[in-house]
């Protein structure tokens, strides 16, 4: 009966997921970028910036960037409806409101402890420049764990609608 009470626990909590804390971690230049290669970023600017990944069914995968002097820059990979590099211009005070919501939130200086979690749910890399040598802070973030997925809505809203990005988002039909 007791081991059948252990596996049980233990096949519940593969399931579900552990209640851990995702560490923001500082990663070299040439490590940085979310999908490998060369970033987008060059040593020396200021950014900030968000990644999502895949996930079970329809999520668009796609990376954006916010440079401290307004410049966009938006790469669609998957379920987009602006596929590869794009580029436009915001006014520079986005950059520093998006900075901003990252220091209130804490999000890339402290452990974030999460929850149980759904399987199959997008991961957000949340993003910003951390050294002149192009270093950079990250920290992953799945939309689908219990103490990440408002974080993730929050973040993830405000970059697409203060750069305006949302018609790229949008799938492809």
């Amino acid at each position: 009966m007791r081991t059948g009470l252990i596996v049980f626990a233990l096949t519940a909590l593969a399931f579900t997921g552990l209640a851990l804390a995702e560490k923001p971690l500082v990663k070299p230049y040439a490590a940085g970028a979310p999908y490998g290669g060369i970033p987008i970023w060059s040593p020396g600017e200021k950014f900030v910036a968000v990644s999502s990944g895949t996930c079970d069914g329809n999520c668009p995968v796609y990376e954006l960037y916010v440079f401290d002097d307004g410049r966009v820059v938006f790469n669609g990979r998957k379920g987009t409806s602006k596929v590869g590099v794009w580029n436009k211009k915001v006014e520079p005070e986005v950059y520093a409101e998006l900075l901003t919501t990252l220091v209130r939130t804490k999000v890339l200086d402290e452990e974030i402890k999460r929850k149980t979690c759904l399987k199959g749910r997008s991961v957000l890399t949340v993003m910003r420049s951390a050294t002149d040598a192009g270093d950079v802070r990250t920290v992953l973030l799945n939309s689908g764990c219990e103490g990440y997925a408002d974080l993730v809505r929050e973040i993830e809203g405000q970059f697409i609608s203060s750069t305006g990005v949302d018609r790229w988002l949008a799938p492809p039909k």
